[in-house]
């Protein structure tokens, strides 16, 4: 089964895979060929990735977030004891400086890539992070839990700033829209919902037949896509939360 997939934040022509049986993959979107091919045999499954330049951050269920080359696939470093129980989410900043993850007991870590130290540790969720976004200033994030909490937080400070709270059921992934204020929501509630993070109850929200897994927004912030448990990829007006294609 495929675990995740990841763009680079620069290109639409190629994009990555990581798989249950260990593989990472880099194809192109001109031929959808194979472009290299990582491999790890004793890292458990990956979970989670994303891209730093030329480079593919990778985290697995044995608590390492491992390091591949985006172009010949060969794996560049590991680093162990990120989480304890597994790396279940991991977004890197946009200067490409420092990564955030999130593990399997609800801990949420700031890590510099280039040392590979440790530079925050914040905790509040208290079960697994299933999604992480940075914003565009690299100076705060949001995590989402399924402990049916979304925070964001300022990690100059190191410090919860807002939390939204999902009313049933975990919170399976998170997407921030390009005014940094408004957030898209899908978990086990079977909902797509909608925030302001000013405000801690929805704007909006539609039903679902079935629990949705992951969610996102296009970069003209126009469309949500979110796909799920029912192997359907539905597509929203963000704006009027029309259903627009499935």
């Amino acid at each position: 089964a495929v675990t995740f997939m990841a763009f680079p934040p620069d290109s639409s022509d190629r994009f990555a895979t990581a798989s249950m049986d260990g593989t990472i993959r880099m194809w192109d979107l001109s031929d959808y060929k194979v472009l290299c091919k990582g491999l790890c045999k004793e890292g458990g499954a990956p979970h989670c990735m994303a891209f730093a330049l030329e480079c593919l951050l990778t985290g697995w269920s044995d608590g390492f977030v491992r390091c591949f080359d985006a172009e010949t696939g060969e794996m560049l470093w590991k680093m162990g004891d990120v989480h304890r129980g597994g790396v279940t989410a991991l977004a890197v900043s946009h200067n490409h400086r420092f990564m955030v993850t999130g593990g399997e007991e609800g801990d949420v870590r700031v890590w510099d890539i280039k040392q590979r130290d440790m530079v925050a540790h914040l905790k509040e969720h208290n079960s697994a992070v299933t999604s992480i976004c940075i914003f565009t200033d690299d100076a705060h994030c949001l995590t989402a839990s399924r402990d049916r909490n979304i925070l964001s937080w300022d990690l100059r400070r190191e410090k919860r700033i807002a939390s939204l709270r999902q009313r049933m059921g975990g919170v399976n992934s998170v997407s921030l829209a390009q005014d940094q204020i408004q957030v898209v929501s899908v978990g086990q509630e079977r909902r797509v919902t909608m925030w302001d993070l000013r405000d801690p109850e929805p704007i909006s929200a539609v039903n679902l037949p079935d629990e949705a897994m992951t969610v996102t927004l296009s970069h003209s912030g126009r469309f949500i896509a979110c796909g799920g448990r029912d192997q359907v990829v539905r597509v929203f007006d963000f704006d009027t939360n029309r259903l627009l294609m499935e």
